[in-house]
């Protein structure tokens, strides 16, 4: 009986309903996310993650991996990474990275260096680094090929970012006081500085690169000098003893200054990187330079001590020309030395005036018009420019009693007649005074011996008392009289005074900051 309610029982109960187990499950979504969100911020580092550049530079003063700024215009655009040596060339290696925006600066002409406190001619610059720590300073440009390797700079560029102007290239013989960072001036305005000074390869001569700023720039042309304005320029005028100088800053740390003698819009304008002479001083800058013009040798049997080559020929005060040349000579015919004096006369001084034909044949017949002013006397002649220094000069004057000359053109230097210089001359004249004296002392004697015999006593007295005053005036023209050395000793305090000035002006050349603090 049990047995069948049983079965009857376990047929009453429910059938389960059995699935498949789903091979998906929703606990598997988060490391899903996670790995999406990571691969997202992964991805987003790395498109915002900068270029990696190389600056080698010859120290790492101041540079510590992790910590120092590569900085433009003080907003950080990158760090320095790391920092090694290069075994090889003995350099430092730094890696750097920089911004993603920085990526237009990454051209060959960007200059890195880095920016620590320093001094030099243009002030004090950097002293924020001296709490902050040293930064590598960026010059960009958009110029040039793309890399990512670059050259550093020891010294930051004078003139960094896109500041209007133009660059020039001087040369000179001579540096002088000229170094990095010096100002430039025009018409006594700091317009500009000194980018670089170089020694050319030959060794003769220095290349000096310059920057003048805009609108300054525009008064470069083709007329323009240059000349080393540093220190003080010490002048002898009539007037008394001159000094000029550009600035107080160009006494201390030098400077160069330039002008320009035709500033009329028909001048060209000169162009970037134009290349210019740089002049020693002021002078020798607008100095005219003479070359329209025939050159001429001179013949000079006398002593040209004191006359240099540059030395002016002039004509009544009004230069003319200059000396281009002076040399020593022997005539083996006649037996006689001579100093051959070139130079170089400069026809376009001479303004000729009349009608149209007479200024025409007198403008183009240079040779007729040459005989003829020697044929009225023209002479050249030297003379004394000054006293103190004992410079010689070429002047051309006429000389109605000169001896008769004639020109011959056919040689390949044309000779010019001459005449004795003045000192020569008064030489000359001196000793004809001293014969006159000596032979109307001998006329005396005679006649004071006949007078002795012949007049009364007090005539022969008078005479006596002449011939004594005669013997007077020859003693005093003596060359062992008093005179004559009071006249000596005052020329030889002349030439003290004289090497005393030329070596104040040579030592304020060489230490012109002695003017402020002394010797």
């Amino acid at each position: 009986m049990s047995e069948p309610v049983q079965n009857e029982t376990m047929n009453n109960l429910p059938e389960s309903n059995i699935q498949p187990r789903s091979k998906f499950s929703i606990v598997w979504l988060v490391p899903l996310v996670a790995i999406l969100i990571g691969a997202w911020i992964g991805y987003k580092a790395w498109s915002e993650m900068g270029p990696i550049i190389t600056i080698t530079f010859k120290t790492a003063d101041g540079l510590e991996a992790g910590k120092t700024k590569v900085k433009y215009k003080n907003v950080e655009i990158g760090v320095v990474k790391s920092i090694s040596i290069n075994h090889k060339t003995d350099e430092v290696i730094v890696q750097a990275e920089m911004v993603n925006d920085a990526k237009s600066y990454l051209y060959n002409k960007t200059r890195f260096w880095v920016v620590r406190a320093r001094i030099n001619a243009s002030g004090v610059s950097g002293l924020d680094t001296l709490l902050s720590g040293a930064y590598v300073g960026i010059d960009p440009s958009s110029e040039g090929k793309k890399t990512r390797k670059f050259k550093g700079l020891e010294i930051p560029p004078v003139i960094t970012g896109k500041i209007p102007g133009k660059h020039f290239i001087l040369h000179t013989k001579d540096l002088g006081s000229i170094e990095r960072d010096v100002p430039i001036y025009y018409r006594k305005f700091s317009v500009g500085s000194v980018e670089d000074v170089k020694l050319d390869d030959d060794g003769e001569s220095v290349t000096v690169k310059i920057f003048i700023k805009a609108p300054f720039d525009k008064w470069v042309n083709k007329t323009t000098k240059f000349w080393n304005a540093s220190g003080v320029e010490v002048s002898l005028t009539s007037d008394g003893v001159e000094l000029e100088t550009e600035s107080l800053i160009s006494i201390l740390i030098g400077g160069i200054a330039f002008e320009s003698s035709d500033l009329t819009t028909e001048v060209t304008i000169a162009e970037n990187n134009s290349e210019f002479e740089l002049y020693k001083d002021r002078k020798a800058a607008l100095k005219k330079e003479y070359k329209i013009g025939k050159q001429y040798v001179l013949i000079f049997s006398e002593s040209v001590r004191g006359l240099s080559v540059g030395a002016p020929v002039d004509f009544r005060g009004l230069q003319v020309g200059e000396v281009t040349d002076i040399q020593l000579s022997y005539d083996a015919v006649n037996k006689k030395i001579t100093v051959p004096v070139k130079i170089t006369l400069d026809y376009g001084r001479i303004v000729v005036k009349g009608n149209d034909e007479a200024v025409r044949k007198f403008a183009t017949n240079r040779e007729n018009r040459t005989d003829y002013f020697v044929k009225q006397g023209l002479r050249g002649q030297l003379q004394s420019g000054s006293l103190l220094t004992g410079s010689l000069y070429v002047a051309l004057d006429f000389f109605p009693d000169a001896k008769p000359f004639v020109i011959d053109w056919s040689t390949e230097l044309t000779e010019f007649p001459t005449e004795p210089g003045t000192m020569s001359g008064l030489k000359l004249h001196l000793s004809s005074i001293l014969q006159k004296v000596d032979d109307m002392m001998t006329q005396v004697k005679e006649l004071s011996y006949k007078l002795n015999h012949n007049l009364e006593p007090e005539l022969s007295g008078t005479l006596k008392r002449a011939e004594s005053t005669l013997v007077t005036i020859q003693d005093t023209l003596k060359n062992d009289s008093p005179l004559q050395q009071d006249l000596q000793m005052a020329l030889r305090e002349f030439t003290k005074a004289a090497r005393s000035i030329k070596t104040l002006a040579d030592y304020l050349e060489r230490h012109p900051e002695s003017l402020i603090q002394g010797k």
